[in-house]
């Protein structure tokens, strides 16, 4: 998204330039990018091999924590987090602005509800977390684990911890892909050309395309 940012502001002070160069030429403002790419997935499925990276790397999800620039845990959807004297408690805040794309609010429940699902479904992600429980009290999301385990916010940037939302029940997630809190969400997904729309309830600042086509080459 920064880069993304970025790269538009370049584009708009390129325009600024030529337009006084040439007098009255216009340059009309993009609103599709196409991204063309070897292989998109087989299916949406975030906790499935390797999907969530697919999910996370075109805009559709995010986790509690991801990494800065020096490769270090920072916060995410997570603003906050804390571990106790005992090394085993964790306290995770969930950022109380983020919202799903359908507009639901992220509270620590959800959040809960989503790792549940994610250790429920992939043996990895248990091996690498080895938590002894979990609660939620509003946007805090509490995490006990069985061995104590420094870390732990690093381990949930992985891509299988994408945070979805569990309170929608009807929703083919392999073909339709989860409801998550990115700027993107799909409107039409195969491995042949996959295109995502807008998030209108982003929560992280302005979302710079309209459309996002992703063929596979």
């Amino acid at each position: 998204m920064k880069a993304l940012k970025i790269s538009l502001a370049a584009a708009a002070a390129l325009s600024i330039l030529v337009a006084g160069c040439g007098g009255e030429k216009k340059v009309e403002k993009k609103t599709v990018l196409k991204v063309g790419v070897t292989n998109f997935a087989d299916v949406l499925e975030p906790t499935f091999r390797d999907v969530g990276w697919t999910v996370m790397r075109f805009g559709l999800g995010e986790t509690l924590v991801k990494f800065d620039k020096n490769m270090n845990p920072t916060p995410w959807l997570a603003e906050s987090w804390s571990v106790a004297d005992d090394k085993l408690t964790w306290t995770f805040k969930i950022n109380d602005k983020v919202k799903f794309s359908n507009g639901n609010k992220l509270t620590g429940e959800i959040a809960r509800q989503s790792l549940a699902r994610t250790l429920e479904k992939d043996i990895v992600s248990r091996s690498w977390t080895h938590i002894d429980s979990m609660s939620s009290d509003g946007q805090n999301l509490i995490i006990k684990t069985a061995m104590p385990l420094p870390e732990l916010p690093g381990v949930f940037t992985d891509p299988r911890f994408t945070i979805i939302d569990t309170t929608v029940k009807d929703r083919d997630i392999d073909k339709m892909g989860p409801i998550c809190t990115g700027p993107y969400m799909i409107e039409s997904f195969s491995r042949a050309k996959s295109i995502l729309k807008r998030n209108p309830n982003y929560w992280d600042g302005e979302v710079p395309f309209e459309t996002l086509e992703v063929p596979s080459i």
